[in-house]
């Protein structure tokens, strides 16, 4: 796969993850999010089964849908105790984390990388706060603290799933992750209940199929070619992917902070979209 590939499929899996939100925050409205997590990921681990392997019983595959899964579910509960500013910032702390973890499987944090991490970041936070510190209140430890626990989850995630797909990772590998993440969102059931309404399974098909299996097998695909820590910096464009509803269908305005963090963000998927001459 070429470099160019690995990144337009990132893009999309942004974009993805990015529109998903507006759509889980209205289904949350009739639907439970334990519900809502739980049916997503059942018909994403049974749309799979067919795909599976021999190899897809292995420790590293299964700890990955446990890191993936349990990250999901610990991020609904946090969200619930925390608001959504503050939610998006300390998820932004993923970047950091991957750049220090991939140190552990060999990979450089250069000048480039760390200038758009800058950038990125930058971005985000201008974008998310407004440039208005006022909205900046962490009043809820509880919630924040779930909430970077699930982020520190995902960049465990990130890092390790790179050094499967860097050492030889195949389809079967992606499919194998997104099964186990199905099998570790059963015991989630213990936190609500299941009522199988017509609107929750249409909703659950729909991220299960979307965001889920197509976004995460573009991501899983890319991670093969781009190291983790440049698969985060394209990756933070759901931020501005998941202003589009609103834009569109809501008439938000973008203001001025707006355009200049998604400047901010774009100057940085710019900066490492190039290949390097050090990199693989």
């Amino acid at each position: 796969m070429s470099r160019g590939k690995a990144v337009f499929f990132l893009v999309i899996s942004a974009f993805l993850w990015g529109t998903s939100f507006p759509l889980i925050k209205v289904a949350m409205e009739k639907v439970s999010p334990v519900e809502l997590f739980f049916l997503r990921f059942l018909f994403t681990g049974l749309a799979v089964l067919p795909l599976l392997r021999r190899s897809f019983f292995s420790k590293e595959l299964a700890l990955l849908g446990l890191f993936n899964s349990s990250a999901f579910l610990i991020q609904f509960v946090g969200q619930k105790y925390t608001t959504a500013t503050e939610a998006t910032l300390i998820t932004l702390g993923i970047l950091p984390l991957v750049a220090l973890l991939s140190f552990f499987i060999g990979e450089d944090l250069d000048f480039r990388k760390a200038l758009a991490s800058f950038l990125t970041l930058s971005g985000a936070f201008v974008i998310t706060t407004r440039l208005n510190i006022s909205h900046l209140k962490f009043s809820s430890i509880k919630g924040n603290l779930l909430i970077f626990l699930a982020t520190f989850l995902w960049a465990i995630f990130t890092v390790i799933s790179r050094k499967i797909q860097r050492e030889g990772g195949t389809e079967g590998t992606t499919w194998a992750i997104l099964f186990w993440t199905g099998v570790f969102s059963l015991p989630s059931l213990a936190f609500g209940e299941l009522n199988w309404s017509l609107y929750a399974v249409l909703i659950a098909l729909i991220l299960a199929a979307l965001p889920t299996l197509l976004a995460f097998y573009l991501f899983l695909e890319a991670m093969k070619v781009v190291d983790a820590t440049t698969s985060e910096i394209i990756i933070t464009l759901q931020l501005l992917f998941s202003m589009i509803p609103s834009v569109i269908l809501l008439g938000e305005r973008i203001t001025l902070s707006v355009g200049l963090g998604t400047v901010l963000i774009l100057s940085s998927i710019f900066l490492v979209a190039k290949e390097s001459p050090r990199e693989n």
